[in-house]
């Protein structure tokens, strides 16, 4: 049995983006069992209002809260940046947790790639404007998901292409943007290291309700019958934990698997291609900002 080293501090305060469905709502919940404040953030209003009641009905915690927030918009996460600070002087912990896999060209209003944009720039454009309050924690933490961890060290690692090209794969955007996000993990942790702030990145295994918003084929449903098998009972509540056992107040940049051991990252995920990455990404914020 695992013993969470919890220190008595302030009441913590966690906000989850894509916390309505998946690994987000299930993090979400395993927070809130923990007593700690909850902020969900999600597109769908009705979605995100079951997904509070279901999370306060399951873990007794009424101080759930569900934010509607459109992530493709970097206008509305500096609307909801606003809308906290009115309320809170502090984060504790930010779950980056949304995604999504559009088989089709799906553009936002900017012209950019819906699967780019929720998948990776929403999390780069989220955790910016939220930076500022996990400063004021006593010790903020970003998360990010990740994926199999053999899968991560046995992707391309290089900068997003974005390319349309003749056919359309919204799977290859997808996985552009899960070795974007690992890169971001890097990048965070070196750019961070000299604050209260440390980043991680985990695969949470399989959970039930997650099918990153796709109209999933018979093969895709096929396989998440076997995830669901082979995960089912090995699951541990790494995102809870990541979050709130103090083993980790000091480890940043790091891979954990689904039961949160650390996964060495292939050294194709270097500081050097994380910086460019950030100078990358730093040309979206401007530009749309």
């Amino acid at each position: 049995m695992i013993i969470l080293e919890k220190v008595q501090q302030r009441n913590k305060i966690a906000i989850i983006s894509g916390g309505t469905s998946g690994v987000g709502k299930r993090t979400a919940l395993d927070l809130a069992k923990e007593n700690i404040r909850i902020i969900i953030l999600g597109r769908n209003k009705e979605k995100g209002m079951r997904a509070k009641n279901e999370i306060i009905k399951e873990s007794s915690n009424y101080n759930v809260e569900f934010y509607p927030i459109d992530l493709c918009s970097l206008n509305e996460i500096q609307k909801f940046r606003s809308y906290l600070e009115t309320k809170y002087d502090y984060i504790d912990i930010l779950v980056s947790a949304a995604g999504i896999i559009l088989n089709d060209l799906t553009l936002t209003k900017e012209g950019y790639d819906q699967n780019f944009i929720i998948n990776y720039l929403a999390h780069f454009w989220m955790i910016n404007e939220i930076i500022p309050l996990l400063r004021n924690s006593d010790q903020g933490r970003i998360l990010l998901i990740g994926a199999i961890p053999f899968v991560i060290n046995h992707s391309n690692v290089e900068l997003p292409k974005l390319e349309r090209g003749k056919k359309y794969r919204g799977f290859k955007i997808v996985g552009e943007s899960l070795v974007s996000r690992v890169l971001l993990t890097v990048a965070l942790s070196e750019k961070l290291k000299d604050t209260n702030i440390t980043t991680n990145i985990f695969h949470p295994g399989y959970v039930t309700d997650s099918n990153l918003g796709a109209d999933l084929s018979w093969f895709a449903k096929l396989v998440g019958i076997i995830l669901g098998t082979l995960f089912s009972k090995k699951n541990v509540p790494i995102g809870m934990e990541l979050a709130l056992d103090t083993t980790f107040s000091n480890t940043s940049g790091q891979l954990f698997n689904e039961k949160r051991e650390i996964i060495s990252l292939s050294s194709n995920y270097n500081k050097a291609l994380a910086d460019r990455l950030w100078h990358f990404s730093l040309k979206f914020y401007r530009s749309i900002a």
